[in-house]
């Protein structure tokens, strides 16, 4: 068909029209150059916490932290507290994200996008310490009633200790007692045994009891920053190169269809 463009009148038609092409592709280029580099550059700081492990699932939770921290009351409360604050609170709001870490039960990342490092790292800092204030009723609260069940169980344990003694004085004195009959002091003395084994048993759940809450008690956690706020000195954004490579890209692909469309406009019609 004579319609139809072979390779030789392709490469005819680029070989013809090449300053067209390069043109648009350095003008794409260099308006790519300019913009990338008049953007200001855009730092994410972050911080990744740790969980309470106090029985209160609505400060300890990852889910309920995440709803919480990106509440609008509570983000409002940190953006009030910024030394130099805008009036852009959406924009505030959209630069603050709270995650997950994957895989684990407990941890959450806490991080901000901003062309300010400095201002980033006291935004997480702040979100931080309220969350933890917020929680820190609810954490000292378990950590009362743990501590009151600890002494309750070593008041009982210090009883039940006394109770053991004076049992076992009681089993001596049967022993050298010679004025009851056999009968009766075996008698006497079986029942004190027995409640003496049953005293030793309790004895020993208290111990096991008050090691567990002694445990728990130790390795009770309010919040914990395992990986602090940071100042970045890498920028993730805006990606530069990528920017003038994709129009770079574009611009060549353009100037390619220009080519093609001002060749076939240029042909006189049949």
């Amino acid at each position: 068909m004579d319609d139809e463009i072979d390779l030789r009148d392709i490469i005819r038609i680029l070989w013809k029209r090449r300053l067209m092409i390069i043109g648009i592709f350095v003008v794409a280029v260099m308006i790519a150059g300019v913009i990338s580099f008049t953007l200001p550059s855009v730092y994410k700081v972050s911080s990744i916490v740790a969980m309470g492990n106090f029985e209160e699932p609505v400060y300890t939770s990852q889910a309920s932290a995440k709803s919480i921290m990106l509440s609008d009351q509570f983000l409002q409360e940190v953006f009030l507290q910024l030394p130099n604050k805008t009036n852009d609170f959406k924009k505030f709001k959209g630069s603050i994200k709270v995650e997950s870490v994957k895989d684990s039960d407990r941890l959450i990342e806490i991080s901000v996008e901003t062309p300010d490092r400095e201002e980033g790292k006291v935004i997480v800092e702040k979100m931080i310490l309220l969350y933890a204030n917020l929680s820190e009723l609810s954490y000292n609260r378990y950590k009362i009633i743990l501590s009151d069940e600890l002494a309750a169980t070593q008041e009982r344990l210090n009883i039940i200790d006394l109770d053991i003694n004076q049992t076992k004085n009681a089993l001596q004195d049967l022993q050298n007692d010679s004025s009851s009959s056999a009968v009766q002091a075996e008698i006497s003395f079986s029942r004190a045994l027995d409640r003496l084994n049953g005293m030793q048993s309790q004895r020993s759940a208290l111990i096991d009891r008050s090691l567990g809450l002694q445990r728990q008690l130790e390795l009770l956690r309010h919040l914990d920053v395992v990986q602090p706020a940071r100042e970045p000195m890498v920028p993730i954004g805006p990606r530069k190169v990528l920017m003038v490579v994709i129009a770079g890209t574009l611009g060549l692909m353009v100037g390619i269809f220009t080519a093609f469309l001002r060749e076939s406009l240029a042909r006189p019609a049949k």
